[in-house]
């Protein structure tokens, strides 16, 4: 038998509006990782897809502004981030570039030949670098995406036990994936999809290491 005093009250999703174009300090919160079909394969049936492990890296705002809006424990998401190191011809790819943001430093010539686990990868959570955020318009929705990292020009605050519970997504909360950019706005705070970014298109195959 249920408390007579139990009260069932109804809540309202959380909305946010789109981040202001800006460069942020953020605290990597998580890492994760899942299974997709490759880019290649994405489209064919189930049975002729090709699978590969891809990363997700949950940032959550330690600064920033809209109006008199604190950004402060806001997420953004990098999204179908490829686990291999690889320059091509438009630089190094996002592994690379979120790894030595949040090192602060160029990945070592021994580094790369050793490769990167996912125990050193681990270690990065809790720090700190700038992202470059931009809202990017797709259909009739505004997505966060961040276009760039660099590394922080020394630490803020870090996030509290609080914040940081705060900002992790809760898995009664995770609504079905859709096939676009990066974290819808104006919606619940949620895992975001990126569309798979020109680097996913290497053939891994060919890469020279």
């Amino acid at each position: 038998m249920l408390n007579e005093n139990l009260v069932i009250e109804k809540k309202e999703g959380k909305t946010y509006p789109p981040l202001p174009k800006d460069i942020y300090q953020a605290e990597l919160l998580d890492i994760t990782s899942e299974e997709r079909p490759t880019y290649d394969t994405r489209n064919k049936p189930e049975t002729e897809q090709e699978k590969e492990t891809v990363l997700s890296f949950q940032f959550t705002l330690l600064d920033g502004m809209d109006g008199e809006e604190k950004l402060r424990g806001r997420n953004v998401w990098a999204n179908f981030v490829p686990t291999f190191l690889y320059i091509g011809k438009n630089g190094k790819n996002n592994l690379y570039r979120i790894i030595e943001a949040l090192i602060g430093r160029e990945l070592t010539q021994e580094e790369e030949v050793k490769g990167i686990t996912g125990k050193r990868l681990n270690t990065l959570i809790n720090k700190q670098c700038r992202i470059s955020v931009e809202p990017k318009q797709k259909n009739d929705k505004t997505y966060d995406v961040i276009t760039d990292w660099l590394k922080a020009n020394g630490d803020l605050d870090s996030l509290t036990d609080e914040e940081r519970e705060n900002a992790r997504v809760k898995k009664d909360d995770e609504k079905e994936e859709s096939e676009e950019y990066s974290q819808p706005v104006n919606e619940e705070q949620q895992p975001p999809v990126s569309e798979p970014p020109a680097e996913q298109e290497v053939d891994v195959s060919n890469i020279p290491f």
